[in-house]
C-alpha cells in the first residue's frame, strides 16, 4: 500500500512585512553563521520550488550541529507509520511459506521452523508489525479528531435525558469517548445530524479497529491455563484485515476534511 504524503503542520508562502501580534515588524537574521538559537523558531526559506516560505519548527541538536525543517503534521507521521509497518506485515507473510520444517500441502496446513529461542522470527514479526500498525492507526485517528475540532466548537452532549455543553477541553477529557466524537461530536462539528448513518460501514470499520488497540494496549492475562494469554488479543491481531481498515480512515478523514490525506 502506498505510503501518504505528509505535510508540514505551519507552512505558509513568504510574505514580506512580517509583524509580531503587538504590530512591531519581525527582524529579519541571518542564521547561517550562528551556532546558538532559540530552540523553537520562525524560518523563512525556499522550498523545492525555490520559492520563499515560512515554516515553524524546533531545532534538533546532534554531536555539536543544529538540524531545522518544517515540524510534520502528526497525524500523516502516524498514518505512514501505520501503513508502513502493515506493509512490513505483509512482507513477513511472503516469507513464512519457505521457512517450514513441516508441509502439508494436502490441507494447507504448514508449520514453521522453530529458532534457538523457541519461536519463530519471521512469526514474531508478523505479529509486532500488525500490532505496531493498530497502534499507529488509532492514534492518528485521535489526533485527526482533536486536530480538526476548533478552540471555540462546543458540544452538546446528553446522557440519561440531560444535555451539556462541553468546550474543546473536555472534548479532548474522558469525559468525551473516542466512539463518541468519531460519530456524534463529528455530526455537530459538521452540522449533519445523518453524518455517522451515512459512513456507518465506514466507521464500523474504524471501530472495530479501536476495539482491538484497546486489547492489545492493555493486554489483560485472566485465563484458566497459561495456554490462553493473549490467545483471543492475538488471534484477533492476525486476524484483521488492515488494508480495507486504512482505505476507510482515508476517506473518513477526506470526508470531514477534503484532501487532507493524499
Amino acid at each position: 500500500m502506498n505510503k501518504i504524503k505528509n505535510s508540514p503542520l505551519y507552512f505558509l508562502e513568504y510574505q514580506p512585512n512580517v509583524t509580531y501580534a503587538d504590530g512591531n515588524p519581525v527582524e529579519h537574521k541571518n542564521l547561517e553563521n550562528r551556532s546558538v538559537l532559540s530552540n523553537e523558531l520562525v524560518v523563512m526559506v525556499q522550498d523545492y520550488n525555490g520559492e520563499k516560505v515560512t515554516f515553524t519548527s524546533r531545532t534538533v541538536n546532534y554531536q555539536d550541529k543544529i538540524f531545522i525543517a518544517p515540524l510534520p503534521n502528526p497525524v500523516h507521521i502516524l498514518l505512514n507509520s501505520g501503513i508502513e509497518n502493515y506493509n512490513q506485515s505483509v512482507t513477513k507473510l511472503g516469507l513464512l511459506r519457505n521457512d517450514c520444517q513441516l508441509d502439508n500441502n494436502a490441507n494447507g496446513i504448514h508449520i514453521l521452523n522453530i529458532g534457538i529461542d523457541n519461536t519463530n522470527n519471521n512469526f514474531n514479526d508478523l505479529v509486532k508489525f500488525k500490532m505496531m500498525s493498530v497502534i499507529s492507526l488509532v492514534t492518528s485517528l485521535e489526533a485527526f479528531l482533536n486536530q480538526i475540532i476548533s478552540n471555540d466548537f462546543m458540544y452538546e452532549q446528553t446522557r440519561n435525558g440531560k444535555t451539556k455543553k462541553l468546550n474543546k477541553k473536555k472534548i479532548e477529557s474522558p469525559q468525551v469517548t473516542f466512539k463518541e466524537k468519531l460519530t456524534l461530536v463529528i455530526n455537530q462539528l459538521l452540522d449533519n445530524p445523518d453524518f455517522s448513518k451515512e459512513n456507518e460501514g465506514i466507521i464500523e470499520r474504524i471501530t472495530e479497529l479501536y476495539d482491538l488497540r484497546r486489547e492489545v494496549i492493555h493486554l489483560k492475562t485472566y485465563s484458566e491455563n497459561e495456554m490462553g494469554l493473549y490467545f483471543k488479543s492475538i488471534g484477533k491481531l492476525l486476524d484483521i484485515e488492515l488494508e480495507n481498515i486504512i482505505i476507510s480512515i482515508r476517506k473518513y478523514m477526506n470526508l470531514i476534511k477534503p484532501k487532507f490525506v493524499e
